[in-house]
């Protein structure tokens, strides 16, 4: 879990709004400082307690090494990684797979000085306000890994 006040250094009127299930979940949100660019992304994984937990794990360290590694820039560049990812590390891709596991994910990419913000979903919307309206704006219909 990323620590908020690491996050209020770069966004200083931020927050995270975390209310697991269970005290062991699958849901967490993620950030990453690069360059420029501020990553930032709320997942919700599939299962809860343990099951849940190693999906998040799974899910937070392929982010890293999409984005640090990889060196990919893009939300939907990011996502689109992240399914073959998570695919490829539950074998979700051989003809006897089993594993139905997946995850749900919101992903923006800020960068402060161009004041510009870039989002990408899976499952998952984007809501912002703009003066004093909440807008949305529906992620793709598409999880990440799992089956469709």
């Amino acid at each position: 879990m990323p620590d908020t006040s690491f996050i209020r250094q770069f966004l200083n009127q931020s927050f995270v709004l975390y209310k697991p299930r269970d005290v062991v979940s699958g849901d967490f949100p993620w950030f990453l400082q690069k360059d420029e660019s501020l990553y930032i992304a709320a997942v919700d994984c599939t299962g809860h307690g343990v099951p849940g937990a190693l999906m998040s794990l799974i899910g937070f360290f392929l982010l890293n090494n999409i984005v640090n590694v990889q060196r990919a820039d893009s939300p939907g560049e990011i996502l689109d990684l992240l399914d073959e990812a998570v695919t490829h590390t539950l074998r979700q891709d051989e003809s006897d797979a089993s594993a139905k596991d997946g995850m749900d994910i919101a992903l923006c990419k800020i960068n402060k000085k161009k004041m510009q913000v870039e989002y990408a979903g899976a499952h998952r919307p984007l809501y912002y306000l703009t003066d004093g309206e909440l807008h949305e704006i529906k992620g793709n219909k598409f999880p990440i890994g799992g089956t469709v």
